[in-house]
């Protein structure tokens, strides 16, 4: 099923259990106007409650996955655009979980989409473009691509939610370099400070392949791991933390998915084994 969003800046296709995002502006890098931002909003917000969904991936369309705001909306900055009205991306709206204003929106949305989300980072991700990545639970990232906080070139300060996310990502000191400087840095980099969570020579594909294997399983497990891991991120206490884990066993366990998922298992191992042994007897 295929569904492009209002304004065509985003297209979402869902295939067995797995749902892919695009970004669909390749002549532009699949920079970032207020369209996209609804877009973004507009497909993530219809996967907050999609049962046959059990996993997400994030991708740009061409060359790169996201360039960062397009240049046409710095010059709206220039002239004064920005201010007042309810088509700024700064104008504060309705809530969606924490975030009101439209920019910060398109990149929140991705961390209440309860099942995990992949991002699939090839080429560039500038600016708004690394934000939306940052939103992702995982990023694989190809070794030569070109990653980027550089608002501050712009004379502009990270407003999507990155200031907030990297330093919970890379740590505030190598977050405050990245941001102070703008500076490029390229997929190995982005691995060894825990920006990239993997290398891919095809980040897209390895991402669908990760998607496609997640799409298999329990989704209520998986639900709940996701929500389990984001608790430790939140500040919840040890003890808080230990007693939903043992809330969530006692759901899972006997469940019809979770016998489902015994009962897989144990025929993949059984095949497994019927494989060795075939191979040893015709080594005999």
């Amino acid at each position: 099923m295929t569904t492009t969003a209002t304004h065509g800046t985003v297209v979402l296709d869902i295939d067995d259990g797995l749902a892919h995002v695009r970004l669909n502006r390749p002549d532009s890098l699949n920079s970032l106007t207020r369209e996209v931002f609804e877009d973004l909003v507009e497909i993530g917000t219809s996967l907050l409650d999609a049962p046959t969904v059990n996993a997400v991936v994030l991708s740009g369309e061409g060359r790169a996955f996201c360039a960062g705001l397009d240049l046409g909306e710095f010059q709206r900055m220039k002239t004064g655009e920005k201010v007042g009205g309810t088509k700024n991306v700064v104008a504060q709206g309705e809530p969606l979980g924490a975030a009101k204003a439209i920019a910060q929106k398109a990149v929140h949305v991705w961390s209440l989409v309860p099942v995990p989300v992949i991002a699939g980072v090839t080429g560039v991700a500038f600016g708004g473009g690394l934000q939306v990545a940052l939103g992702a639970d995982v990023r694989i990232v190809a070794r030569d691509a070109k990653l980027s906080m550089m608002e501050l070139n712009w004379g502009l300060a990270p407003d999507m939610g990155g200031t907030q996310l990297l330093p919970r990502l890379v740590g505030p000191a190598q977050a405050k370099l990245l941001v102070f400087t703008g500076k490029v840095i390229d997929g190995e980099r982005a691995e060894r400070i825990g920006l990239a969570d993997e290398i891919a020579e095809d980040p897209v594909a390895r991402a669908l392949e990760i998607g496609r294997d997640l799409a298999e399983r329990s989704r209520t497990a998986l639900v709940r791991a996701k929500e389990l891991v984001d608790l430790a991120g939140s500040g919840a206490s040890l003890a808080e933390g230990f007693a939903r884990e043992q809330e969530v066993i006692a759901e899972l366990m006997g469940s019809p998915e979770q016998i489902a998922a015994v009962e897989k298992r144990q025929a993949i191992l059984a095949a497994r084994k019927q494989a060795k042994s075939d191979e040893k007897g015709a080594k005999a």
